[in-house]
C-alpha cells in the first residue's frame, strides 16, 4: 500500500548474484568415513593458520549445529550454522564471515561415492553478490577453500 503515494521511497535494488565458488577433491574412503572425517574431526585438519579469528592455536569444532572456533582463552566465534543435513551425503551450512563479516552465504559440501577412488568431496559456496564488499570476502575463500580441501584430503589419506 505504501507505493500508492507519490512520495513513497522506491524499493531498494537487489544486488546481482555472483558466480558460485565450486571445488572438488577425492579421498580414498567411503562417503560415510569422509563425512565423519569432515564433521567429527574438523579440528584435526582445519587450516586455522589461513582462516581463523585467533590463529593456529584455535580449536574448530562442529557443536550444537554450528561450526565454532574457540580461542585458547575460551572465547568463541560462530563461523556457520548447520542446516538440516542428509548424512553422510551432504552438509549444508549458512556461513557467517568472521570477524564481523558481511551478509551470510551458503556452503554445501557433498560426499559422493566413486567406485574406483572412494569419495568425491564437492564444495559449493554461494550467495555472493557483485557488491564490492561481497567480492572482497569471496576472494578470501577463492584461496582458502582449495587449501582446506587439500588439508582434508591429506588427513583422509589422499593426495592433494
Amino acid at each position: 500500500m505504501s507505493d500508492l503515494f507519490s512520495d513513497a521511497a522506491p524499493p531498494l535494488p537487489t544486488p546481482d548474484r555472483a558466480m558460485v565458488l565450486e571445488l572438488a577433491s577425492t579421498v580414498p574412503v567411503p562417503p560415510e568415513h569422509a563425512f565423519a572425517g569432515f564433521t567429527e574431526n574438523i579440528h584435526l585438519w582445519w587450516p586455522a593458520e589461513a582462516l581463523s579469528v585467533w590463529g593456529p592455536e584455535s580449536f574448530f569444532d562442529l557443536e550444537d549445529k554450528a561450526l565454532v572456533e574457540t580461542s585458547i582463552s575460551e572465547a568463541e566465534a560462530v563461523w556457520a550454522e548447520v542446516r538440516p543435513t542428509v548424512e553422510p551425503l551432504r552438509l549444508d551450512l549458512i556461513w557467517h564471515h568472521q570477524p564481523g563479516g558481511g551478509e551470510p552465504t551458503e556452503l554445501t559440501i557433498g560426499f559422493h561415492a566413486d567406485p574406483t577412488a572412494g569419495t568425491v568431496v564437492s564444495l559449493a559456496h554461494e550467495g555472493w553478490t557483485t557488491e564490492p564488499s561481497s567480492q572482497e570476502e569471496r576472494k578470501i575463500y577463492e584461496v582458502f577453500w582449495p587449501l582446506a580441501l587439500e588439508k582434508f584430503s591429506r588427513f583422509m589419506g589422499g593426495t592433494p
